[in-house]
């Protein structure tokens, strides 16, 4: 299946509210071990991670999860899930204030941007919730969505959710439950 098929499987997907893997008559998986990383992929009540997402490199790896059948109460969401390299949590150590300063800085808004160009970025709000660094992004090529980060098993971790339907507070909560469960799954 071309990338082109496989993307625009997925937007239908999203748009109806089904699993995200094309064809899915089987509910996607509760959860995704990344043996060679030691690191246990598990989303909040309804949400479950689509294997057919992952993608690994050098260490790093993101997957995506989506609501695990399309008869699930979830809102029809798109949680996406970046871990980082060994080490990288090592990026957190300043604190909420200097992660806020660089995410508001030029570097900081083209790293977040689609596109890579600061200027379609905005950071809106940020603030600390316990170990999750939580700020509201607002990306012309994406819109608005919420985005957390946090420290895990030594690698910096992001969580970004977006969905069609989602109110605000959803969204914000959604990315909150996904690190709660994230953080269960790899005690």
């Amino acid at each position: 299946m071309s990338t082109w098929t496989s993307n625009l499987l997925l937007a239908l997907g999203l748009a109806l509210g089904q699993p995200m893997t094309a064809g899915a008559e089987q509910p996607l998986p509760k959860a995704v071990v990344l043996r060679a990383d030691d690191i246990t992929v598990q989303g909040p009540a309804g949400y479950c991670p689509d294997p057919a997402t992952l993608r690994q490199t050098d260490g790093a790896a993101a997957i995506l999860l989506g609501r695990c059948t399309d008869q699930a109460d979830a809102m029809p969401a798109v949680i996406s899930i970046t871990f980082g390299r060994p080490g990288s949590a090592a990026a957190m150590a300043p604190g909420g204030a200097e992660m806020a300063a660089f995410f508001a800085s030029e570097a900081g808004r083209k790293s977040l941007s689609r596109r890579g160009r600061a200027s379609d970025v905005a950071v809106t709000s940020a603030r600390s919730v316990g170990d999750l660094f939580l700020f509201r992004v607002a990306d012309r090529a994406e819109g608005v969505y919420w985005r957390g980060m946090t420290a895990m098993n030594g690698r910096t971790v992001s969580v970004k959710v977006s969905g069609p339907d989602l109110e605000e507070d959803q969204s914000r909560d959604l990315v909150e439950d996904t690190a709660k469960a994230l953080r269960r799954a790899n005690r």
